[in-house]
């Protein structure tokens, strides 16, 4: 052996032991000092809708809260908002819904604030069209923020995000179910470029009304598509409605079927919910902890109650391997659900609302648009009536999770205000909530969450769920 060789064989020989002595159970090196800990903790809030900087604040309630999204191991949330300068991006048409944006250093003060991971599929994730998706993951970037839930393709969106800590690799699938029609990102082709947007999860939507009211509507649809004049494409309505399920119709482009009752029928897209889940079972296997998170509105009955299709896209994200799974929408928390021992959260409500004091579009601009005076009536509703005069949307809870190994063993909930009562120009900043309006929150969603079954104990200011043991974990395959 000459030279050379012998100095390149001692190299790689010296490469190797090196190597040996970080891989966990290597000969001469104990197995726990190696071996990532056992124990993690994962802390998720809601809505993020930030316009003010918060890192100079010195509310000692405030900063409690900052410390424990700080303290855990990952602490995720909802970016619903455009982080761009306003004065390079154009706003996107977008109906009634207020455009939500912030500049550049909001993500930087989310960083601040404690938050490493974030969510990034919701119906503001476009309100600025191209410019600003790619403006807000180019700053969420830049801040040291991964994200999962949209880019510029479908293949981009739907992948999952990854954020590398301390306790190994926490994985995020990201979806959302409410989004203007322009949201969704479409696939790459050969021969064409994929569209940016989110990774959506579509709804069929049906009114199920009873047969002599479907009868009537049906009635109706016909002499409405004459009026219209799709009287001359007959043959091809036919043949759709040929088509169709049968007690299945439309009426003025509303589906309608029959039922026993008058309802709203929701159902996922099967391709949706088949990409989604594919994503979370790549996630498993290469993440020690799985999140799926989704952007819901969907409610039945008042917006503390999800739409009937979310607890069973929930249960199915639960099935393809996703450790928990984190909801976000209403801007209200909603209930909890431990199912095969995981935790589902139904919606987490808002954790920043600063959404009073984000830099507005200028009316004449929103005119130029399309947007006429009742467009904006409805924009001025949603921002100053419905949200700033109900209580229950300026308060919420934090939920965190202990992990010993693959499991969850513990959940802990913080109640959170926002300050409801204070100034417009001070309220929408989170912190922790005291005595007794905590324990009102805590009692809230003790309420919401006894119908799945999840008993929440009050201890203090502090809201408990005890995990039930579960034999056998869910993994995916």
């Amino acid at each position: 052996m000459d030279r050379r060789t012998f100095l390149k064989t001692v190299s790689q020989a010296a490469a190797v032991a090196a190597a040996s002595r970080l891989v966990p159970g290597s000969p001469g090196r104990p197995e726990e000092a190696a071996a990532l800990p056992r124990r993690a903790t994962v802390v998720a809030v809601g809505d993020c809708l930030i316009s003010r900087r918060i890192s100079a604040l010195n509310d000692p309630d405030f900063l409690a809260l900052a410390e424990l999204l700080r303290g855990a191991d990952c602490a995720w949330g909802n970016c619903e908002l455009v982080l761009a300068d306003s004065r390079e991006v154009y706003p996107a048409h977008k109906g009634s819904d207020p455009h939500a944006i912030a500049p550049p250093w909001a993500a930087d003060e989310l960083r601040w604030l404690g938050l490493d991971f974030v969510g990034t599929a919701n119906n503001h994730i476009l309100d600025f069209g191209n410019e600003g998706l790619f403006a807000t993951l180019r700053n969420l970037d830049r801040a040291g923020i991964p994200q999962a839930g949209s880019g510029a393709d479908l293949a981009e969106a739907s992948r999952p995000g990854v954020f590398d800590g301390s306790v190994g690799r926490i994985a995020q699938v990201s979806c959302a179910s409410t989004f203007e029609s322009y949201c969704p990102a479409g696939p790459a082709h050969p021969y064409l470029r994929g569209r940016p947007g989110l990774n959506a999860l579509r709804l069929d939507t049906r009114v199920q009304v009873p047969e002599k009211l479907f009868s009537q509507l049906k009635e109706a649809n016909a002499t409405v598509m004459e009026l219209l004049g799709w009287n001359e494409y007959e043959d091809l309505l036919k043949e759709a409605e040929a088509r169709a399920p049968k007690g299945t119709g439309s009426f003025y482009d509303t589906a309608i079927a029959t039922g026993e009752k008058i309802d709203v029928l929701s159902t996922p897209n099967p391709a949706d919910v088949q990409r989604i889940t594919d994503s979370i079972k790549m996630a498993r296997h290469n993440a020690r902890i799985v999140l799926a998170t989704i952007h819901s509105h969907e409610a039945r009955h008042k917006l503390e109650i999800a739409d009937p299709f979310l607890p069973v896209f929930a249960r199915a994200c639960i099935d393809a391997g996703a450790d928990a799974f984190l909801a976000t929408g209403p801007h209200v928390p909603r209930g909890i659900e431990i199912y095969h021992g995981k935790p589902i959260f139904y919606c987490l409500g808002n954790f920043l609302f600063q959404y009073e004091t984000i830099q507005p579009v200028p009316p004449e601009a929103l005119a130029g648009m399309g947007l006429d005076s009742a467009t904006l009536d409805a924009s001025l509703f949603y921002r100053k009536i419905l949200y700033g005069d109900q209580e229950r949307f300026w308060q919420s809870f934090v939920p965190r999770l202990t992990f010993d190994g693959d499991a969850v063993s513990e959940i802990e909930l913080f109640p959170t205000t926002l300050g409801f009562q204070e100034p417009r120009h001070d309220r929408g900043t989170p912190r922790l909530a005291r005595g007794e309006e905590a324990r009102k929150i805590l009692e809230k969603v003790a309420a919401l969450s006894k119908p799945f079954g999840t008993a929440i104990e009050i201890d203090g200011e502090i809201g408990r769920i005890h995990i039930p043991a579960v034999t056998a974990p869910v993994k995916a395959g």
